[in-house]
């Protein structure tokens, strides 16, 4: 847990932890497009208790000569599989082609009619920060057309 201000900080070796994972599904050589499909069905074809027990083997192979033991250690894993959230943007989508503008830019530039458009994915990076940032522009671009 982070620490701020002044206090002194509670934490010591034997506190819990959390730690974060992620698991990258990239195979170098592979056309990007072959990449995402073949991740997505990696992704999603693979079961919990696999994801858990790869955890947990390297877990053990890691921390093992530390002492870790991940049956007493483990006090739970929460697994999070998103497969909107992974994708492989093919050339194009964050800068434009052809001198054509990326699609992200076209769907931000103004509303359709009373839809504006803000998702995570317009800017590449599928994270709250985004999805408050994109969310902020689209309503600000709605209020403009609303209380011209």
């Amino acid at each position: 847990m982070a620490t701020y201000g002044s206090q002194p900080a509670t934490i010591n070796p034997g506190t819990p932890t959390v730690l974060t994972i992620k698991h990258i599904y990239s195979y170098p050589g592979m056309p990007t497009q072959q990449q995402g499909m073949r991740g997505r069905f990696e992704l999603l074809g693979t079961s919990y208790s696999e994801y858990e027990r790869q955890i947990r083997e390297q877990f053990t192979n890691m921390f093992a000569p530390g002492g870790f033991d991940a049956k007493r250690d483990i006090a739970g894993i929460v697994l999070n599989r998103w497969g909107h959230a992974y994708l492989n943007p093919q050339p194009g989508v964050f800068f434009g082609k052809n001198g054509k503008p990326a699609p992200g830019d076209v769907l931000r530039a103004v509303p359709f009619g009373r839809i504006a458009f803000a998702n995570t994915d317009l800017a590449g990076i599928m994270d709250h920060r985004c999805s408050i940032l994109e969310a902020n522009r689209a309503v600000g671009q709605l209020c403009d057309q609303v209380l011209r």
